[in-house]
């Protein structure tokens, strides 16, 4: 294919899918921004205003997405995030889940249902 392990990146830990140079100018004299595809990274090619046609143009920083699966955002979470989430479950009575098993009754206190509904 003639792709150097550089030009891939891994998405979704399923896909392999090559980058896609995709590069952005905005126009020094209308502002006007112009999406430029290369085929290649780092491939030299003059830019022109897709607008007025100017080649006065400035390369813009977009911004991108990165791929982070659940295990990898928990991971990165604040060490002290599950002692605040602790406190304010502490904090707040209605959080508790326990209160709901402490208001069940229990199975041998229950009144007898009687004989089953036959349909």
């Amino acid at each position: 294919m003639g792709c150097s392990v550089t030009q891939f990146i891994i998405h979704h830990s399923a896909f392999i899918i090559p980058l896609m140079p995709i590069y952005v100018y905005q126009c020094n004299r209308c502002d006007v921004r112009t999406e430029v595809f290369f085929r290649r990274l780092n491939a030299e090619r003059e830019v022109n205003c897709e607008a007025c046609g100017s080649a006065d143009l400035v390369r813009v920083f977009t911004p991108f997405a990165v791929y982070r699966s659940e295990l990898d955002k928990l991971e990165q979470l604040d060490p002290s995030y599950y002692k605040k989430v602790d406190q304010a479950i502490a904090n707040t009575p209605e959080a508790d889940p326990m209160r709901h098993i402490r208001r069940m009754t229990p199975f041998d206190k229950t009144p007898d249902p009687g004989d089953p509904i036959k349909f």
